[in-house]
């Protein structure tokens, strides 16, 4: 078997990519362990990494097919950056940021880098609070696809909104979905690195 730890963020990130469940603490209820010893052992604390808890996520994962799964080497993941993409206001993104500070999952598309969390309802209903995005950095000197939702990275943090192109090209506007939001501009050269939305994964 893979690592122990490995092998129980594999299953319950498969179980959630599947709606078997949202979060780890219904994770935990399907198991039928406690959900604080539940998250210490997936991060990694050996005492609560127990023969019992394994049979438990063996048998669960045997259960709903989801020991099934694609050579790990075929199948993409990629981190979650723990701090939200807000869609009303500006909060923080890369700084200070590193690998072990971040969850992993299992992504179902191939070819983004990051999954980010959407925090308020100015991109609702397409991207609603509590949704994550899968995202993909490109090159905007390069290429911009107008009118297209992206990911910015600024200063101030990071925000996601559709991106218009204005009359200044040193100027871009930001749209919101919810109607009720007012678009604003923001100087090309604010942004410090530009994220391309590639899916959006709403926790049911």
């Amino acid at each position: 078997m893979e690592e122990k730890t490995e092998y129980l963020k594999r299953v319950y990130n498969t179980a959630v990519l599947r709606g078997l469940c949202a979060t780890k603490k219904e994770f935990a209820q399907l198991l039928g362990v406690n959900d604080k010893a539940l998250s210490s052992a997936m991060n990694g604390k050996e005492m609560y990494l127990t023969k019992s808890l394994l049979k438990k996520v063996e048998l669960f994962a045997s259960a709903n097919g989801l020991d099934k799964t694609a050579d790990p080497e075929d199948t993409p993941s990629v981190y979650v950056i723990p701090y939200e993409a807000r869609g009303g206001t500006i909060g923080d993104f890369v700084d200070g940021i590193r690998e072990y500070d971040c969850e992993k999952i299992i992504s179902p598309i191939k070819g983004a880098d990051y999954a980010m969390e959407v925090t308020g309802d100015s991109m609702s209903p397409e991207y609603p609070s509590g949704s994550r995005v899968l995202i993909k950095k490109v090159d905007a000197t390069a290429f911009v696809q107008w009118n297209e939702v992206y990911v910015l990275d600024t200063p101030n943090g990071a925000v996601i909104k559709r991106v218009r192109k204005t009359d200044d090209p040193a100027v871009v506007e930001c749209v919101s979905v919810n109607p009720a939001y007012q678009p604003y501009t923001i100087p090309r050269d604010f942004i410090r690195g530009w994220y391309k939305v590639l899916m959006v994964m709403s926790l049911k």
